[in-house]
């Protein structure tokens, strides 16, 4: 069901539903990395981000319908959380598909700071691209939480979107 940590975004190769982070930190770490590392490969070039880049849905049932509609949820909750601190833009979103999406001038800034303790590449941004092609979750969890503190001491207070 979760896709993006074997190989590529665009690889099938998915895990299975037993091997998803069991909670909602864990997943939204997960996307985060995943959405922030696959911007970051691709600035500045906006894309379309949908769930189905992350979320298997030929291979669930209708018995995961729920897991399923959980993870849609946190996918969606992401991106707009993401949005609402100053990490990315996006220009409008349908469904689960959000549409010009762009790191930020800050989001950019915080991807190309180097990691805390070393002061030679490769920077968080190019660390979470190269996350996204292997399976290590702790790492790229890892990454997140560091991307994120550095991110509450340079960007100011959240504040909603409205979209």
């Amino acid at each position: 069901m979760f896709k993006g940590l074997a190989g590529s975004l665009k690889d099938k190769n998915l895990h299975s539903i037993n091997a998803l982070p069991s909670n909602n930190i864990e997943l939204f770490d997960c996307y985060t990395g995943l959405i922030l590392g696959h911007l970051y490969h691709n600035f500045p070039l906006p894309l379309t981000l949908t769930a189905e880049r992350f979320l298997d849905y030929k291979n669930l049932g209708p018995s995961n319908r729920d897991a399923l509609e959980k993870e849609e949820t946190l996918f969606l909750a992401t991106v707009k959380w993401l949005a609402d601190v100053g990490y990315i833009h996006f220009d409008g979103m349908s469904g689960v598909s959000f549409f010009e999406v762009v790191l930020t001038n800050s989001g950019l800034l915080i991807l190309r700071a180097f990691p805390e303790g070393k002061d030679t590449a490769p920077t968080i941004g190019e660390k979470l691209s190269h996350c996204t092609k292997d399976e290590n979750t702790d790492e790229l969890r890892g990454l997140v939480t560091e991307a994120l503190g550095l991110g509450s001491r340079m960007i100011s207070p959240m504040t909603r979107s409205g979209i």
